[in-house]
């Protein structure tokens, strides 16, 4: 090749690079608060910072801030698919007005190299990042989070397949679930993005290599069940998204689903339906059903599974709502020891999940649970003898609970103990007792004592109850002093209930799906 040859070639690259600078600025989604490439300015108050891969040693920048208190949550907030970690953040305002410790990486930049979009260093990248922040912020190790919004919503479903780190909640905005079906969306509406794609798995502007596509994929990629179980993905969709945004909402649907399979293959009914994601992604509404607002906006479908998986489809586009989206953070993590009316599903404990999504809330309730009777024979069944079974297999560390709600009684007025009840406060006691000993050289969780539920007439129950309607009232009493004594919060759900317990149970016993409503509701608000 001449010297003017390779001259004329090189210029022509530079020429071709700059255009396709110039297009990714033209047909790119256009700007928003949060989707803003050029806005670059930080406070102060956040620190460039450079971090070293673990796995190439290349030097990857953030911006980082340190909480001045002690136990902060840590936000990894990642940026869109065009941007870096210099993309001005929308959410940092919230940042330090709550003083939590966040870090904003790079992950390899914008997604049209190879090393970035969705690759093994992205990740990593992310991980590192994690570390740095644990290392140098006030971080409380239990309460971090992952949020992003499109190209960063991508990401966060990355983390949720692939982070080594356990993270409390991914909170996921208009996220790419399939690289291979975006490139094809994309290209099909003359998007830049399809070339993005075309870059980073072939280095060639045209085409995409398929393999690499899906090795980037978070819809392809394989659940770790077992390393999420206390984590909550939350993934929202705007229901327009994909008519005047850029990615279809379809890509939060199928990882919902996919995720959820993962988790338990059996539940079919857990899914959303094909039908669903028609109405969704065609007519855009489902007029049958009103689920709410998110924020100001519409819900047009909401549905989650086993306290772990959200999703929500708001009335929008290609958007995060800054505004509440980290409202769900800090959150609590509780336990909750009762009987059968906490285990059945749909029991007060269920419903409390439904309620407080952005709590972690750990069952401990088993049938026929006493607060310290040896129930039908079980010593299972005595709470006194097992609480600290309990407590250390969710708190071996001594410091991840931050309530604990007993709501127990109800078989500890059964007739086969109505001459033992002046042993029940004793036995209550002995319970906060052994409680409190387990953290004695630390922090102690807000214990909750909650009265235990009415009982129905005689007429109605069997004959192992028969009598318990006065004893479980005697014994509310009991508990009520007994909160006191022991500075502890209590909260009444006998005396509402009592009056309108008859329609709220048949047996005289197990409340209804309506009553576990009502009784939950009473907690949470109590909480």
């Amino acid at each position: 090749m001449t010297i003017h040859a390779a001259l004329q070639k090189f210029l022509t690259s530079i020429f071709s690079f700059a255009l396709f600078l110039i297009s990714d600025s033209l047909f790119a989604q256009p700007g928003t608060q949060w989707d803003n490439t050029r806005d670059k300015d930080w406070p102060d108050a956040f620190t460039e910072v450079e971090i070293i891969s673990g796995v190439d040693g290349k030097a990857q920048k953030a911006f980082f801030y340190g909480a001045k208190k002690k136990a902060q949550p840590l936000i990894i907030s990642l940026h869109t698919w065009s941007g870096d970690y210099r993309q001005k953040d929308p959410l940092i305002s919230q940042i330090l007005e709550k003083d939590w410790n966040y870090i904003h990486p790079d992950f390899r930049g914008p997604n049209w190299t190879q090393e970035a979009c969705g690759s093994q260093l992205v990740v990593s990248d992310i991980d590192d990042a994690i570390d740095f922040a644990l290392k140098s912020g006030n971080v409380d190790p239990t309460n971090i989070h992952i949020i992003g919004v499109s190209g960063g919503g991508f990401a966060t479903m990355l983390a949720y397949m692939k982070s080594r780190h356990n993270i409390r909640t991914f909170s996921a905005w208009c996220g790419i679930s399939d690289i291979n079906a975006w490139y094809h969306e994309t290209k099909a509406r003359q998007l830049n993005y399809a070339r993005h794609i075309s870059l980073a798995t072939t280095r060639d502007s045209v085409g995409i290599d398929i393999e690499s596509a899906k090795q980037r994929s978070p819809l392809l990629m394989d659940t770790p069940v077992n390393k999420r179980i206390g984590s909550k993905l939350f993934i929202y969709a705007g229901v327009h998204d994909g008519y005047t945004g850029s990615v279809p909402i379809t890509h939060s649907l199928l990882f919902y689903n996919k995720v959820i399979r993962d988790i338990d293959p059996s539940v079919a009914e857990a899914l959303i339906s094909d039908q669903v994601i028609d109405k969704l992604t065609v007519s855009r509404s489902l007029p049958e059903k009103a689920y709410g607002k998110l924020s100001d906006r519409k819900i047009h479908y909401q549905t989650s599974f086993n306290d772990q998986v959200y999703i929500s489809v708001f009335e929008g586009g290609h958007e995060m709502l800054s505004g509440m989206a980290l409202d769900h953070i800090p959150g609590e993590t509780i336990l909750a020891i009762g009987d059968s009316n906490g285990q059945m599903n749909g029991g007060w404990v269920d419903q409390l999940k439904a309620i407080r999504s952005k709590d972690f809330i750990i069952n401990e309730s088993i049938s026929g649970n006493t607060i310290g009777f040896v129930n039908n024979g079980n010593p299972a069944l005595n709470t006194v003898m097992n609480v600290e079974k309990y407590i250390s297999r969710h708190d071996p560390k001594k410091g991840n609970l931050d309530k604990i709600i007993v709501l127990l009684g109800t078989n500890d007025c059964k007739a086969v103990f109505k001459d033992r009840m002046n042993e029940v406060p004793e036995n209550y006691q002995d319970l906060i007792n052994k409680i409190r000993s387990y953290y004695q050289d630390g922090f102690v969780p807000e214990i909750i004592i909650v009265s235990a539920p009415p009982y129905g007439p005689d007429e109605i129950l069997l004959d192992k109850y028969k009598g318990a309607g006065k004893r479980v009232k005697i014994l509310n009493a009991q508990l009520k002093t007994l909160a006191k004594k022991n500075e502890l919060r209590f909260i009444d759900v006998y005396s509402p209930l009592v009056d309108v317990f008859p329609h709220l149970s048949k047996d005289g016993v197990h409340l209804s799906a309506a009553g576990h409503r009502i009784m939950a509701e009473m907690i949470s608000e109590k909480l």
